[in-house]
């Protein structure tokens, strides 16, 4: 009896408690948050007020167009010792000639990114999860990243490398989880 209780007290407070992160919570998000989300149709005339929903083939094939550049895949809201604001990674990339590639990997705590808006002005991208056939976000992260690297997209890595992506061409140089000195 005492196990039954335990276990109906902790469902009723899982299903009113709203978890974040493990989708990409686009259903949790304001309405007019979702009209600034679209899909990517070019990366020609992008407008800095919306979200761009793209696919890692999709951003592969931009990268072929630049000489160098920079993919940040990130969370908002991140508090980690490697997650910085949106304008050190702008700085940084402008810095050392980079193009840079903002791809959010989900959209809780979109607030955070979008209330630094003031501070940089780089595009900002995210996981177009609608192509991936996951609603969980290590799933498609996964499928992104491995399609953004051209492996099998059931590739799995044994290990976390970084989600900075450093690109020569569509060449990957290294991957980091932290950038370089800045």
């Amino acid at each position: 009896m005492k196990k039954i209780f335990t276990t109906t007290i902790v469902l009723l407070i899982l299903t009113s408690c709203s978890i974040t992160g493990l989708t990409n919570d686009y259903s949790k998000l304001k309405e007019e948050d979702k009209a600034k989300i679209v899909t990517l149709e070019s990366f020609e005339n992008l407008d800095t007020t919306k979200i761009y929903k793209i696919s890692g083939n999709q951003l592969r094939a931009e990268l072929t167009k630049h000489e160098k550049s920079l993919v940040y895949v990130f969370t908002n809201g991140c508090s980690s010792d490697v997650c910085h604001p949106m304008q050190v990674y702008e700085n940084y990339a402008k810095k050392n000639g980079y193009q840079l590639f903002l791809v959010m990997s989900g959209y809780g705590n979109l607030d955070d990114t979008l209330g630094q808006r003031n501070n940089f002005t780089s595009q900002l991208f995210s996981i177009n999860t609608d192509l991936y056939d996951s609603r969980y976000r290590t799933v498609y992260t996964r499928i992104f990243e491995n399609e953004l690297l051209k492996k099998d997209i059931d590739y799995k890595s044994k290990e976390y490398l970084g989600h900075l992506f450093f690109f020569e061409g569509s060449r990957l140089d290294k991957i980091v989880n932290d950038l370089p000195k800045y």
